[in-house]
């Protein structure tokens, strides 16, 4: 299922990281002015997440243009490649990720031999005790 809550923080943490080997990446454009875009294509995902980014582009543009105030906005071709790629990213499968969970041991207990087991150490016990009486 793809991300419903994002951490705002994390993820422009995470395009300042890497926003120079993104293939939007424009040299010599700094991270700063990314980031109204960035900002704006989670927005986006947030509020359509159920929709996909083909099904929204018509109403894209303007409502980028709207959004975005005039000087710190990328021309609309870049723009819709950092929100195709913000997409592409919260929509990717989260195989990465560690399990939230620890996977259940590989190795076959034979709970029977476990129980008896147990049991013998306890009737050692008992047996024990009532001789020491």
């Amino acid at each position: 299922m793809p991300c419903a809550v994002i951490d705002i923080h994390s993820e422009l943490r995470f395009w300042e990281e890497t926003y120079a080997r993104q293939s939007f990446h424009r040299p010599g454009t700094p991270f700063r002015h990314y980031v109204p875009t960035l900002k704006f294509a989670y927005d986006i995902y947030l509020l359509s997440h159920r929709r996909s980014l083909e099904e929204l582009l018509p109403s894209l543009p303007s409502r980028y243009e709207a959004g975005i105030v005039r000087g710190v906005r990328l021309d609309w071709p870049l723009a819709h490649a950092v929100i195709a790629r913000v997409w592409e990213r919260l929509n990717a499968p989260l195989e990465e990720d560690a399990p939230l969970f620890a996977p259940p041991p590989t190795t076959v207990v034979d709970e029977r031999a476990l129980l008896a087991e147990a049991m013998n150490k306890a009737g050692t016990r008992t047996i024990t005790q009532r001789m020491q009486r």
